[in-house]
């Protein structure tokens, strides 16, 4: 009878692990998660392999701490900032308003009805820069003389870029200079970048330039558009103006000459097309005199045939 018990006690004690596995066979992952200073940053997390599963309780804490800095067991306690972002759905977590404090090493417990599961995850902070500035040296830039584009920006975090790009597209950073300024006050972590694009002969036909911030992944942050003076000095303006003005006054004064030809000619055609005006026709006789003045001059006209004719 001994006997019997214990071979129904080893067969329960090898049929029981084989069916934990079963119900243990699903798993928490949590992904690496990158936040923003002064923003909010969600810690996405999930159930694999299973279904119909309730969280009852939750807690965070730091790898290198004993107490959690976060709970939920039906209620919140610890940081307020922390939560999960929707407990129906899963067990991913948000926080309210990341902090450079925030990043680093954690281990995740969460408990459900079908069991519980600790994950490890890590969380990377960053800041985005801001203060963009750009200005030149010298002040007025001339086309053809030396020049540096300068392009500032601060208080990103971590260590960026800054591109430069000419109107056409052209990348420029080659031939630039990046400077990183590095600060931590108090646990505010920031860099302040400075770029220095130098010309010994600048076209300003390539303007305006462009500097682009990217930060530590190569996403662009910020962009600024740096104008130059135009590529025509004052003089060629001036000159141009010049030349226009005296083509200007050529083209009026032969215009004005050609106006007061057609007038004279017009004049002309029209003086000899009138006859005297206001005076009658006269007859001439053969010496030439006028037969009115002859009147006027108290000489008496000389008598024709007939008159002579008719006389006694």
């Amino acid at each position: 009878m001994s006997s019997l018990m214990v071979m129904v006690l080893v067969i329960i004690s090898l049929v029981i692990p084989a069916v934990r596995p079963s119900e243990d066979s699903w798993t928490l992952k949590c992904l690496s998660t990158v936040g923003i200073v002064d923003q909010k940053t969600v810690i996405k997390c999930n159930f694999i392999n299973i279904q119909d599963i309730k969280i009852e309780t939750v807690s965070l804490k730091r790898t290198t701490h004993k107490e959690p800095i976060f709970k939920y067991f039906k209620t919140y306690s610890g940081d307020p900032r922390f939560s999960l972002e929707n407990s129906t759905s899963g067990p991913s977590l948000q926080i309210s308003k990341t902090k450079f404090a925030d990043e680093g090493e954690y281990q995740y417990r969460v408990v459900t009805n079908r069991g519980e599961k600790k994950v490890q995850l890590g969380i990377t902070i960053t800041a985005n820069y801001k203060n963009l500035t750009s200005s030149t040296w010298p002040k007025d830039v001339t086309d053809g003389g030396p020049a540096d584009l300068y392009c500032n920006a601060t208080d990103g975090y971590p260590a960026g870029f800054i591109h430069w790009f000419d109107r056409s597209g052209t990348n420029w950073t080659m031939n630039s200079e990046l400077t990183n300024v590095y600060k931590d006050t108090n646990g505010l972590k920031s860099v302040a970048l400075s770029s220095k694009l130098t010309f010994r002969s600048i076209n300003l036909e390539l303007g305006p330039f462009r500097c682009i911030v990217l930060n530590s992944k190569y996403v662009q942050e910020e962009e600024m558009t740096l104008h130059l003076p135009s590529a025509y000095t004052e003089s060629s303006v001036t000159s141009n103006t010049t030349h226009i003005v005296a083509g200007v006054m050529v083209i009026g004064s032969l215009i004005v000459g050609l106006l007061c030809a057609l007038l004279i000619f017009r004049k002309k055609n029209v003086q000899h097309g009138r006859r005297p005006s206001g005076q009658p026709f006269l007859s001439y006789d053969d010496s030439g005199n006028n037969a009115e003045d002859d009147l006027e001059s108290g000489y008496k006209l000389p008598l024709s045939a007939d008159e002579i004719e008719t006389k006694p």
